[in-house]
């Protein structure tokens, strides 16, 4: 059975509501085809809350820096917060090993990205989170959902 995202996105909803550091911006869901695009060009499938998000939400962004969301296939060669543009640049730079995409980069000393090295566990993927300073990934959650409803509660 899969989790009820609606429930759990709600809840976040309520956390960003009272914050004033996390904006989320309407009509900014991507359509069913372009998460489809996106898993294709990728090779691999999108995590279960991840997909929910986009597809419900699609925009998040804590100060001035957004959670990668997905752009227009024509529009990804400039669109900085799009999740497929910023993992041609870290295959391209080789910042990271094989498998880790990163989903949140904020202007700070940390980093976070999926861990798609596994494979999908129960529909998602681990979130890492890369410290600047020591140059560790470590593991910060066992989804996407975790890891938004962490980063917002962090945000204050």
């Amino acid at each position: 059975m899969s989790p009820d995202w609606n429930s759990a996105f709600e809840r976040l909803g309520t956390m960003i509501a009272g914050s004033s550091r996390v904006r989320v911006f309407p009509g900014r869901a991507a359509p069913p085809d372009l998460v489809e695009d996106a898993e294709r060009e990728l090779g691999l499938p999108l995590p279960a809350s991840y997909k929910f998000w986009l597809v419900e939400h699609g925009s998040l962004s804590i100060g001035p820096d957004p959670v990668f969301g997905l752009a227009e296939p024509e529009d990804r060669d400039v669109a900085d917060d799009d999740l497929i543009y910023n993992a041609r640049l870290v295959a391209e730079d080789g910042f990271s090993p094989s498998g880790i995409l990163p989903i949140f980069v904020p202007d700070s000393d940390e980093a976070f990205y999926f861990d798609t090295r596994g494979g999908l566990k129960d529909g998602e993927y681990p979130v890492l989170r890369y410290d600047y300073n020591t140059g560790a990934f470590e593991t910060f959650s066992s989804s996407f959902a975790g890891f938004l409803v962490e980063v917002v509660r962090r945000a204050g």
